[in-house]
């Protein structure tokens, strides 16, 4: 297959990094969030103050501030790794063992059982390499060709 040249943009990268923590975290993390602390501010607003409704509370913000964390370190590292850019653009090269992704900052082959899952959205797709790690592929560059052939090797994660 030819080596494909992938463009990438500001605004792709934070709607990726939305998608990632969006599906990761969604509606199965916003719901009881937020139920509990509907459950929490009655609580409080009824004058409830015991020690359990501190704990309450304090789990609460842990909840909030960890998914804060993981979408602010997502963020900037992937914005670190645009701006180091000079050209946002890569070039892909899909072979039978192993993918070949490079751009002015490098080179990195993978081989395709590296790869955990893929998420697909309308402007992009998500190779994932670990729960936590990803590859952005545009999919305005992406021939329907690739896409079967990456779907072909990577087991898809939408839901």
């Amino acid at each position: 297959m030819e080596p494909l040249r992938l463009h990438y943009s500001e605004a792709l990268v934070r709607r990726a990094v939305w998608a990632f923590w969006w599906a990761e975290t969604g509606w199965s993390f916003v719901v009881p969030l937020a139920l509990i602390t509907a459950w929490f501010a009655t609580l409080v607003w009824r004058g409830d103050r015991s020690w359990w409704v501190g704990a309450l509370g304090a789990l609460l913000a842990f909840c909030v501030l960890l998914s804060a964390t993981v979408y602010v370190t997502h963020h900037r590292a992937s914005f670190r790794r645009f701006r180091r850019m000079r050209v946002p653009e890569a070039t892909v090269e899909l072979g039978p063992e192993r993918v070949r992704l490079a751009s002015d900052m490098g080179t990195a082959e993978v081989e395709w059982r590296a790869f955990t899952g893929v998420r697909r959205f309308p402007d992009f797709w998500l190779l994932y390499l670990s729960r936590a790690e990803f590859v952005t592929l545009p999919t305005a560059d992406l021939p329907d060709e690739a896409r079967a052939f990456i779907l072909a090797r990577v087991k898809d994660k939408t839901r």
